[in-house]
């Protein structure tokens, strides 16, 4: 994904962006010096930071301006975040990763057990924002999502052990890890914004799937034309469910979204 087009969505929210990312380090912060090494280092290497976007954008494209943006709107954000990176820790354990964001992974860098400790923790501050929020859609929604997540990866152990390509299972797994999150992250910003986020999270893991196709072999999966036809029809479903929303530069940016998926 393009870091200018992600820069240039990015500055359209500055400043909710800057707020999330303020209630991010402000719950993950910890006085156990090493707990806190880790947050530095996670925080030094924070990726695109998508998930936070997807909910502030939603908010706002949804309405048409940024004053939908509450303080719930906020911790939601910082929430995503939190647990997207939760799990990344988890699955470099299952996975025995020793890259992320290309850099060292946490169990690379220091070990599993701390790797796993950690992403406990991160969850747990995911628990506590949503105590903060005092919404029990919001808690359904994230309690479904983890869900889903944590039944995917435990899908994908089962699907890679038959060494057998099998296209319903491919898709629920992509589904399952990486689309049901996304879907999560809309959601939350906006209840009109789930089928986006559902179709945007399946054209994304496809879009990713399809970038590092010749290199990672662990998944039998369909052809790379396949893959192509499948990304681009959950592109057009993505940009037919923001069809009617009112014309903003949050809508702009939401379709810009998919346009670097192309």
């Amino acid at each position: 994904m393009s870091k200018h087009a992600l820069d240039n969505i990015k500055s359209i929210i500055s400043e909710p962006l800057q707020q999330a990312r303020s209630e991010y380090e402000q719950h993950l912060h910890s006085g156990v010096s090493l707990l806190q090494e880790v947050n530095d280092y996670v925080s030094a290497h924070k990726g695109k930071e998508l998930r936070t976007i997807l909910v502030l954008l939603s908010a706002c494209a949804a309405s048409g301006t940024e004053k939908s943006i509450t303080a719930s709107i906020i911790k939601s954000a910082a929430a995503m975040e939190m647990l997207h990176n939760a799990t990344l820790m988890h699955d470099d354990v299952v996975d025995e990763a020793t890259e992320r964001r290309g850099s060292p992974s946490v169990r690379q860098h220091w070990n599993n057990k701390l790797a796993v400790l950690c992403g406990d923790y991160y969850l747990a501050q995911v628990m506590r924002l949503l105590q903060e929020i005092d919404d029990r859609k919001a808690f359904e929604t994230v309690n479904r999502t983890v869900t889903e997540m944590s039944e995917g990866e435990v899908l994908q152990q089962q699907y890679i052990a038959s060494g057998r390509l099998d296209r319903d299972i491919y898709y629920d797994i992509l589904r399952r890890k990486t689309a049901s999150l996304m879907q999560a992250c809309c959601e939350l910003g906006d209840p009109r914004m789930k089928d986006f986020g559902a179709h945007y999270g399946m054209a994304f893991q496809l879009w990713d799937d399809l970038n590092d196709y010749a290199e990672d072999t662990t998944l039998p999966r369909p052809s790379e034309r396949e893959l192509l036809v499948k990304k681009n029809e959950q592109i057009a479903e993505a940009q037919k469910s923001i069809s009617t929303l009112p014309p903003s530069k949050y809508k702009d940016a939401i379709t810009e979204l998919l346009t670097v998926l192309n």
